[in-house]
Order: structure tokens, then sequence, then C-alpha cells
């Protein structure tokens, strides 16, 4: 062998796979079974959008459903358009039936509402996502993270009802909904409606509960406590004790209504401001009239009555009313306040017809009906309107002539009219104001003057009254008559003395009454005498025949 062929090494190929290569393709094997099986572990990875990440820590919020951890957040960013909160959460294989459609989430972190302190447990845990499965089939990724608890699951159930007011101060989302007092659903969302100017809320009436919201019941707000001093008086309202904490929402069917069909999810109803407000509101049809008064009008407000004979017959409708009048001002001086009133059919019996109101007014007014105002409430002063039937047919044609611009100016502004008369107050208060003028006008200081004379005679006379008063004083004490009744006593005695004389038993008497016994036969011996002198003058002179007695006639065969 040379040194050539000793420096070069000879290269043979391998006819076999080397015992050793089992090694790192046992590992490449390991891992991508590790990889599958970390995948398959790891579970769906759901996007939740919020409004803000308050309280959401990524790789630490832990996502609880009923308190068990079934996910965990791993990423929190910003959207696109940087107005939202982007939350990826990776959650376990295991539940992947529970996120479906009607799957809730929202946030958990301590809260001081009207329901009480809530999430006290997450001081020293920190917020967590509360999950709320729902029984949707639909699958979904893709979620809205609620800020608060919703009132009730998506798919509890009941029945959910919309309620749209223009003034809903005080009513709040997890406020009660009530049914005579008692709690049977929540309030769950409100939303304002900018096109209509209108808040919306969402009502759940949880089951069995659900059946008793029918198309004829009616929804107003529950302050809890209110009273309202009008016309008609003071009225106090007290709820429960829920309700006057917290307020809340009451709902029920009107006495004398018929129940009517059970409503479905979305039926839409109006929320009254109170429970007053929904008996007037049944009250959709009526006749409007234009009134004119000439006196002032301060307590006469909006929703006061307008009665007749003290039933209720109808509602003004606004105070003053100058919507259709060019010179509101002038019109005020000269014709009076306008109010227009609402003369509603409902309060006055079952099926009347717009029509038919029309031409029953027309027939009053034409007897003489006008309206007038009448104090309801001494202490607030506040006013209604009383429809009264005036008979004298001088005092309705005067009425006539002078509302005639009145009616004119209602017509245009496309309102009939009802004429109006002075209350009793205005009356009294004209009267006493005419009275107070005649005494300003009269004679004040003649009057004075000529008093002042009258005290000076009168003063005069007075002083002759005490002139005489001692000039009788003066005769009454003097001796002469002190004397006079010893004088007086002693004539009374010598006239009882001398009528004694006269008395019966006295010789005077005895005398008298002899004397008058003569004078008595005398005059009737001088009687026939007489007698025949008045028949016969001459009979001193010449003798006279007796007569014959006078014999009666024969009575005739």
């Amino acid at each position: 062998m040379t040194d050539s062929e000793s420096t070069t090494a000879k290269v043979s190929s391998i006819k076999q796979w080397s015992p050793i290569w089992f090694v790192p393709l046992a590992a490449i094997l390991v891992g991508c079974w590790m990889l599958y099986n970390n995948f398959q572990q790891q579970g769906a990875l759901l996007t939740l959008v919020a409004e803000n990440a308050e309280g959401i820590i990524a790789n630490k919020t832990q996502i609880k459903s009923r308190s068990v951890d079934v996910g965990q957040v791993v990423s929190v960013e910003l959207s696109e358009d940087l107005k939202q909160v982007i939350i990826k959460a990776r959650m376990k294989p295991t539940i992947s039936a529970m996120l479906n459609q009607d799957s809730q989430f929202w946030v958990v972190k301590p809260q001081v509402g009207r329901a009480g302190v809530t999430g006290l447990d997450t001081l020293l845990s920190g917020a967590y996502i509360e999950l709320q499965p729902g029984d949707s089939e639909v699958e979904q990724r893709q979620y809205q993270l609620l800020a608060a608890q919703p009132a009730a699951p998506a798919d509890a159930p009941g029945v959910r009802v919309m309620l749209s007011a223009s003034d809903t101060s005080g009513l709040a989302v997890g406020d009660p909904v009530l049914y005579r007092g008692y709690e049977v659903g929540t309030v769950e969302y409100s939303e304002f409606n900018l096109e209509q100017k209108r808040t919306e809320y969402q009502l759940f009436i949880r089951e069995p509960y659900d059946s008793l919201v029918s198309e004829n019941v009616r929804f107003w707000l529950s302050s809890g406590f209110s009273f309202d001093l009008n016309a008609e008086g003071l009225q106090v309202d007290i709820a429960s004790a829920t309700t006057l904490l917290s307020g809340g929402v009451s709902f029920d069917l009107l006495q004398g209504w018929p129940i009517g069909k059970t409503v479905e999810d979305g039926a839409e109803f109006q929320l009254f401001p109170n429970k007053q407000r929904v008996q007037e509101g049944m009250y959709n049809e009526y006749v409007e009239y234009l009134l004119f008064f000439d006196e002032s009008v301060r307590g006469l407000k909006s929703g006061a009555p307008v009665e007749y004979r003290g039933i209720r017959v109808g509602t003004v409708a606004s105070v003053p009313f100058f919507f259709s009048f060019e010179k509101p001002f002038e019109i005020s001086l000269q014709q009076g306040i306008p109010v227009l009133i609402r003369i509603e059919t409902g309060r006055l019996y079952e099926n009347l017809s717009v029509s038919q109101l029309k031409a029953e007014i027309d027939k009053a007014v034409a007897k003489g009906m006008h309206a007038s105002l009448k104090p309801g409430n001494l202490l607030t002063g506040s006013l209604f309107i009383e429809l009264a039937l005036n008979n004298d047919p001088n005092i309705v044609e005067s009425q006539v002539n002078l509302l005639a611009e009145q009616r004119r100016l209602s017509t245009n502004a496309g309102y009939p009219m009802l004429p109006t008369a002075r209350s009793g107050l205005s009356n009294i208060e004209q009267k006493v104001l005419m009275a107070l003028d005649k005494i300003n006008n009269l004679p004040i200081e003649q009057l004075l003057v000529q008093g002042d004379k009258t005290l000076q005679s009168t003063d005069a006379l007075m002083q002759s009254a005490a002139v005489l008063i001692q000039q009788v004083d003066a005769l009454l004490t003097s001796p002469q008559l002190q004397q006079l009744p010893e004088d007086l006593k002693l004539s009374m005695q010598k006239l009882q003395d001398m009528l004694s004389g006269l008395s019966p038993g006295s010789a005077a008497y005895d005398r008298l009454d002899t004397n008058l016994q003569t004078l008595d036969q005398v005059l009737r011996d001088v009687q026939p005498i007489l007698q025949l002198l008045n028949q016969q003058s001459n009979a001193l002179f010449f003798s006279t025949e007796t007569a014959a007695d006078p014999e009666p006639k024969r009575a005739k065969p």
C-alpha cells in the first residue's frame, strides 16, 4: 500500500436506517399531538363588544356561569374606528352548548343602585364576566357585552311589552312592574326616540302573570307617594314600600271594561303619568268649544273640569288659547281671554255620537246655556267652568248681540263658541266696587260741616236742658211744692165727706129717692093726657067720643 492510498478515506453508502432517528421523529409526533390536544381543550374563541373595558384585564378576568369558571379574557383591544372595545375570550370546550344566540354576557362589579348594593364579592377578586346561557339551537361567537345584569333572561317565560310616554321622569331600568300593588315584572330597558320625542320602555311580565296583560289594560307611573290639589280637592295616593323608595309602573283593567284578548310580545301601550290621567284618557271623542272670559282666569288650568249642575261633562284643554289668533293681546283686551274646552261624549251617556252632542249643545245654547267660572278650591284658588241655563229671554238676546264679534273670531279660528257670563264672585266684586265708588262720590266735606253745626246746636240744646233741669230741681225742692201733698190730702178728705152724705142710707139720699118716685108717678098720670092730645089736639077745648073697638074683617068665602 502506497502513501496516497493510506491518506484517502473510502466512502461507502449506508444501506439501513439508524435507530437514533426515531428519537426526533417521536418528539415531532408528541409535539403535534400536544398541539392538537391543546387546541381541542382550548374551546371556542369569543368576541365581546363593549362600550368600555372598565375592570376587564387580559389573561386575568374570568368568565363565570353560576359562580363556575367557564372561560378567560385573552385580549382587550380597541376597534378599528376607536369607538368600541373588542374583547377576546377563550372558553372551555365543555360549555360549547351554552354559546347560542340567546346567551347573554354582562360585567359584574360593585354597584350601588335602587335595588341595593350588588357585586360586593368582586371588591377583592376583581370584576368578572357573567354568562347566562340561552335555549336557542343557533350557535354564535360574537356578543354584545352588557354593562349590567338584564332584568330577565331572553328565554324566560312571560311577555314583553313596549310603553311610550312623553314625560317619564323618575322611571329607570330595574324598577318594578306592579299589578294592584304586587310585583309581577321589571323594566328591562329604556330608549329616547328622537323623531317622536318620546321615551320608550320595554317591560317584562313573568309567567303566570303575563295572562293579566290584555289589550284593554292601562299602564301608569307609580311614584310611591303623590298628591294632587286641584279644583276637585286633595287626592293622596300611597303605593307599596317598594315604589315608595324607587317608583315603578302599575297596570290594571279599568272598572267596567271587558278583559279583552291576551297580548303577545312587542305589544305597545301608552304610559300615563298617574291613574287619574288614565281615566281622563278614556274619553277620546269630544267636541271642542271656544270661550271668551272678560274677567281674570287666574286659577284656571288645563285639565280642570267642566261641569253641568255638579256633573262633569268635559275638560279644559288650553288656558289661554292664542294659537289661532294674529293679535292675541288686542283680542284679550276687547273680547276677553280665550279658553278652549272639550265636551266629552263618554261622560254623558253611552252610544252618544259627536254629531248628536253638537245638536244637543246647540239646542241648549238657544235656550240660554252659558259658561261661567266657579271656585273649585278656596285653599288653592283653583277654578273650574260651570255650564248653566238662563231662562230669561232678554238676557239671552243681549248675549247674542254682545257676542257677535266673538262668534266671528271663533268661527275664523275653526271652533264653535259658547256664550259666557260673569261668575257670582265677579258680580259681587263689581257691586262692591260700585258701592265704593258711590261712597267716594259722596259730599263728605259738606256732611262733616253740617255735622259740626249739628253738634254745636246739640251742645247748646244740652246746655238749655241742663238749665231747665236745674229749674225743675229747684221747683221740686221748694217749700210750696213740699206743702202741696198735705193740701191735696185735705181736699180729698173734704170730697170724701161730701160724697159720704150722698151715700145710700143717708137723709139726702132718702129724700132724693122719694122725689124721684113722685116724679115717676106724675109722669105716669100725665101719659094718657099726652096720648089724647097727640090724637086730637083740641081735646082740651072740645069733648071727645069714645071710639068703638076695631073689628077684624070677615074672610071671603
